[in-house]
């Protein structure tokens, strides 16, 4: 049985619809894919207590932190980014990318830079995107030193 010209018109329009939709769907993953090759490597960990709405860490001798170096602080509530710049000041920031919510846990000691593994989202150590597709800085944190900790307030 042949088509009307009615039905040749809608089936005509739901294929374009649907080439559409797919066009945009390609066009979103393409924007949004995953890296392919290593972006940076992961980042040594340390644990911090939180009381107060304050992390204390420990940056003694022993620590990633102690020298000028990168550092995840894990604690009970999750983790923080922390940076010991070569000036002597420390930089810490959520470790939640800003892009999608992927946890920061890499960093490119070339570039110098803190990179998300999901889709190679990159932050300076003050937590300003410097490459995308993320486009909003990650949340930083005010810190202090007192003796060999390093206090990070949460607010």
């Amino acid at each position: 049985m042949a088509n009307t010209r009615k039905e040749f018109l809608i089936q005509l329009a739901v294929g374009g619809v649907a080439l559409g939709t797919s066009s945009a769907i390609a066009s979103f993953l393409a924007s949004c894919s995953l890296p392919t090759e290593p972006q940076g490597t992961n980042l040594p960990t340390t644990n911090g207590t939180v009381s107060d709405n304050q992390i204390t860490v420990d940056i003694s001798s022993g620590s990633p932190l102690a020298k000028n170096g990168f550092a995840i602080v894990q604690y009970s509530g999750g983790s923080v980014l922390v940076d010991h710049a070569d000036d002597g000041s420390y930089h810490a920031m959520t470790s939640v990318c800003t892009h999608a919510g992927c946890i920061i846990n890499q960093y490119n000691s070339t570039s110098k830079e803190f990179v998300c593994p999901c889709h190679g989202s990159r932050f300076s150590n003050t937590g300003a995107v410097t490459n995308g597709p993320a486009t909003i800085a990650l949340k930083q944190y005010v810190t202090s030193v007192n003796g060999t900790q390093l206090i990070i307030t949460l607010s």
